[in-house]
């Protein structure tokens, strides 16, 4: 029993809960922004949650699975947020076990979306371009994570997509409000997964693994990160001063937006694993906190 239940919580460990969580809240305020959160259906809610999820867990999987060498290198150096679960390295599961369970993901996400595109034929498109990216961004032989244009990749699906089908499985069509939030959500998102590739990046190098960090090198990538958060917030300050559009509620996270950028040049100066913590921890903070800014702002 003991064995079982072992199993069961590296299994959890695996699935890094932590970023489950974000699919919920974009698909929600998606959501939000066709229902206000009034006469929500939720059949049609949580069929399309369970797509989105589901393809969450394979592209989880899979890149548990692809990027075990780095994750077993870089292992000193993990955060909450980078360096894999850890789980492959130690052990307790083997690889072929974390592939077969992406298949499995990836058969639930094909059902759950079949029945999402009888209900909602917009459903469509978004469903295919995530299932594509996500099973490509670490598997070979596109490997998205590798390309240099793995980070935008999926930030899109995560900022864009996941927002749309929460609100098409409404009855909603992408407004221009929505589409108005999720600009400066992408741009954080893409400077989120740029901190996360810090710690790692030495190791990256070392496999040949071309994330965007590797290819810029640490200095230039900071500075795009601190230009795609400092758009974000002037994206936000312009809707706020010129329009009634909720993006406007985002602008209180400025204080937080303006420590990260700090922290990417203190992560320079000074490259601890407890300044690593901070800077990615900070970054979920920033585009959390933003999306969740945004979700109260369409209920309220």
């Amino acid at each position: 029993m003991g064995n079982i239940l072992g199993k069961i919580w590296n299994f959890i460990k695996l699935s890094r809960v932590q970023f489950l969580l974000g699919g919920f809240l974009l698909y929600a305020l998606g959501a939000a922004a066709a229902t206000r959160m009034v006469n929500v259906n939720w059949a049609a809610y949580w069929l399309g949650q369970a797509a989105i999820t589901s393809i969450q867990l394979m592209a989880q999987y899979l890149n548990e699975y692809y990027d075990r060498e780095v994750d077993s290198l870089a292992e000193n150096k993990r955060t909450w947020f980078s360096g894999g679960s850890g789980i492959l390295s130690e052990g307790s599961i083997s690889p072929k076990t974390i592939l077969y369970a992406s298949r499995i993901c990836l058969t639930i996400a094909i059902l759950a979306s079949a029945m999402a595109f009888y209900l909602f034929s917009w459903m469509m498109p978004i469903i295919i371009i995530s299932l594509f990216g996500s099973w490509f961004y670490s598997s070979p032989p596109i490997s998205l994570m590798s390309s240099g244009w793995g980070e935008l990749t999926t930030s899109i699906i995560v900022a864009l997509l996941v927002p749309l089908a929460g609100c098409i499985m409404q009855g909603g069509y992408p407004t221009t409000e929505l589409l108005l939030v999720c600009i400066p959500l992408i741009l954080v998102h893409v400077a989120m997964l740029i901190s996360f590739e810090f710690p790692d990046c030495e190791v990256d190098q070392l496999v040949g693994k071309k994330t965007l960090t590797v290819r810029l090198g640490f200095k230039k990538t900071i500075w795009v990160a601190d230009l795609l958060i400092a758009s974000s917030i002037a994206f936000v300050a312009v809707l706020f001063i010129f329009s009634k559009y909720v993006a406007g509620w985002m602008g209180w996270v400025f204080p937080l937006a303006i420590w990260q950028m700090v922290m990417m040049h203190k992560v320079i100066n000074s490259p601890t694993r407890k300044h690593y913590s901070l800077l990615t921890a900070g970054g979920v903070g920033l585009f959390s906190i933003m999306a969740i800014l945004a979700f109260f702002g369409f209920i309220l």
